[in-house]
């Protein structure tokens, strides 16, 4: 078992180098999800694989699956301020749920280099061109503790600028990292 202490402060280390370089270019914009994902629940500890590297997921959390087929884990409370679920299940049992018209949605950056985040799950890496995503509450939080990788085209593909509040950054492609 690692040391809780060590692994804090390799995660404030690489997401600090991410964070700071978005912080000091006003790169954020709001964004808003517009897919539906499908949410499983997961019945034992396991590793996942993403996109963006292996993760573990605890019993009792979701495993959400996305349009393009990618994986992630999160709380089921996260979801059920994201989204909404339908009646819909497939015969996996994956349940369709579609977001909710009113959540506040997340705060994203475009980073035009190969990155790295830690997050209680795991170390996700992006690559050039991924987008590094927060929590809407934590727009006003240089260093949140919650902050992930959701992959360029899939990006583009299920969220959309938002075109309210003091957040809109001129929409997806505005705001993107330099090295």
């Amino acid at each position: 078992m690692g040391n809780p202490d060590h692994d804090r402060r390799d995660a404030v280390s690489c997401n600090t180098r991410v964070l700071d370089e978005v912080n000091r270019r006003g790169s954020w914009f709001h964004a808003r999800k517009t897919r539906p994902i499908w949410v499983k629940i997961v019945e034992n500890d396991q590793t996942v694989q993403t996109l963006e590297g292996e993760v573990r997921i605890a019993a009792g959390d979701l495993l959400c699956r996305g349009v393009g087929g990618e994986l992630w884990p999160q709380k089921p409370a996260a979801v059920a301020k994201k989204s909404s679920p339908t009646d819909h299940v497939d015969a996996e049992g994956w349940r369709k749920h579609v977001p909710q018209p009113d959540a506040e949605g997340v705060m994203a950056a475009q980073v035009d280099h190969p990155f790295a985040v830690m997050t209680s799950w795991g170390r996700l890496a992006g690559k050039a061109g991924d987008f590094v995503v927060k929590n809407f509450r934590d727009r006003d939080t240089e260093f949140p503790d919650d902050v992930w990788i959701v992959d360029q085209g899939l990006f583009q593909e299920t969220y959309q600028a938002a075109t309210d509040g003091p957040f809109r950054r001129g929409g997806l492609g505005q705001g993107r990292l330099g090295k």
